[in-house]
């Protein structure tokens, strides 16, 4: 069976598909990934929040005003993220 060159490029990059009868030993549970990842997620979130903040500072004493939605808007992500997983 021939495979195109982007097909050839992917197996190259990530390697050959693992078989169906082995991907079930390969998945996490909810919880474990939850709590394999969620530390990614967790640093990700408070640097975004970070910048976010910053570039309202920037943008004046008007630009303020919006602190506080986005500090609320981000946990509520992250609690929907995780809800619905």
């Amino acid at each position: 069976m021939a495979i195109g060159p982007l097909a050839g490029l992917k197996r190259l990059l990530v390697g050959s598909p693992i078989s169906t009868a082995h991907a079930d030993h390969e998945r996490l549970s909810r919880a474990t990934g939850l709590a394999v990842l969620s530390s990614d997620a967790l640093s990700s979130v408070a640097y975004a929040t970070e910048e976010i903040l910053r570039v309202l500072m920037i943008g004046g004493a008007a630009a303020l005003s919006l602190s506080t939605p986005v500090s609320a808007a981000t946990p509520a992500a992250m609690l929907t993220a995780t809800v619905n997983v």
